[in-house]
C-alpha cells in the first residue's frame, strides 16, 4: 500500500507494485488511427503538496524510473489507441512544453490549454473555445493507474450521462471511539471503527453539452462544477473502477514508490 502504516485511510488498489505498468510504456508510441476522443490531463498546478521536490520543477516532470509522472500517463492512454491530447498548463509551462512539444515523438498531437490565472480543475474547460462532437476525458496527471478508458467512454455513452466520474472505495478508521446515544443515554460504543466511503478518482468523461455550462475565465473546481449539474437536473454517472490506482501528486506516497523501484531488479 502506498499509505503508509499510521495512515488513517486506505484506498482499495492503491499500491506500489506497478513497475509492469511503469516498464510498458518505456517505447509506447501511437499505432494506427487515433480514437476521436480528446484527453484533457489536467497539468497546471503549483506542486504545493511536493515541496521542495517541486522548487524548480513542476510536479509533472517529477521522474519515476527515469521519465516524467505525466509522461508514464499519457502513455498508458497512448497504448489503448488515445491519441488526441491538450495538456492545461500554468506553472512553469515552459518546461512542460519543452519536454513535451506538439507529441511528435509519441506519433500523437498534443495541444496547451495556457491559463493566465488559476481556474481550478473545471475552469480551464472553458478555454476551449471549438466546437465539440465527442466525449472528452478529463483526468489528473499525477494518477498512474491501469484502467481501460476505453470502458469509460463506453460506459458514458451507453447511459446518456452528462458527466461520468470514476469511483473508488476507501476505508477510513476514526482514531476514537465512536459513541452512539439517545438522548443521555449511551446506546453501543465502538473503538475506532473503520468507515467505508466512495470517493472520486479524479478521472470524468465528459459528454460537449457540459460546455454550456461553464463560463469563460472563470475558477470553478471540478466537484463544484459535478454539483451544479447535478442541481440542474442533469444526469451525472458513476462508474466504480478496481484497477490498479496510486496518486503520485503527494510527497509521502511518491517517495514511497520511489523506493520501492529501487528494490525491483
Amino acid at each position: 500500500m502506498v499509505a503508509s502504516p499510521n495512515s488513517s485511510y486506505r484506498i482499495k488498489g492503491q499500491q506500489l507494485n506497478i513497475e509492469d505498468m511503469l516498464k510498458a510504456t518505456l517505447s509506447t508510441r501511437l499505432q494506427g488511427v487515433p480514437r476521436p476522443e480528446e484527453i484533457v490531463l489536467m497539468a497546471g498546478g503549483l506542486g504545493t503538496r511536493m515541496m521542495p521536490l517541486t522548487k524548480h520543477i513542476p510536479k509533472p516532470l517529477l521522474p519515476i524510473m527515469g521519465r516524467p509522472m505525466l509522461e508514464h500517463v499519457m502513455c498508458q492512454m497512448i497504448g489503448q489507441g488515445f491519441g488526441k491530447f491538450r495538456f492545461s498548463v500554468r506553472h512553469m509551462s515552459d518546461q512542460i512544453k519543452a519536454h513535451f512539444g506538439d507529441g511528435a515523438k509519441w506519433n500523437v498531437q498534443i495541444r496547451y490549454i495556457d491559463e493566465a490565472e488559476p481556474l481550478g480543475t473545471a475552469g480551464g474547460l472553458s478555454l476551449i473555445d471549438e466546437p465539440l462532437v465527442d466525449p472528452i476525458i478529463v483526468a489528473n496527471s499525477d494518477l498512474i493507474t491501469d484502467l481501460d478508458y476505453r470502458n469509460v467512454v463506453e460506459s458514458h455513452k451507453k447511459t446518456g450521462a452528462l458527466l461520468t466520474m470514476c469511483t473508488r472505495e476507501a476505508t477510513f478508521q476514526v482514531p476514537y471511539g465512536v459513541v452512539e446515544t439517545d438522548s443521555s443515554k449511551v446506546i453501543a460504543v465502538e473503538e475506532k471503527p473503520t468507515q467505508a466511503v466512495t470517493i472520486s478518482a479524479g478521472m470524468y468523461a465528459l459528454s460537449p453539452r457540459c460546455w454550456d455550462f461553464l463560463e469563460l475565465d472563470n475558477y470553478l473546481d471540478m466537484p463544484d462544477f459535478i454539483q451544479k449539474l447535478i442541481d440542474q437536473g442533469e444526469h451525472v454517472a458513476s462508474i466504480p473502477i478496481f484497477d490498479r490506482w496510486v496518486d503520485v501528486g503527494r510527497r509521502e506516497p511518491y517517495h514511497d514508490l520511489i523506493e520501492h523501484l529501487k528494490t525491483v531488479p
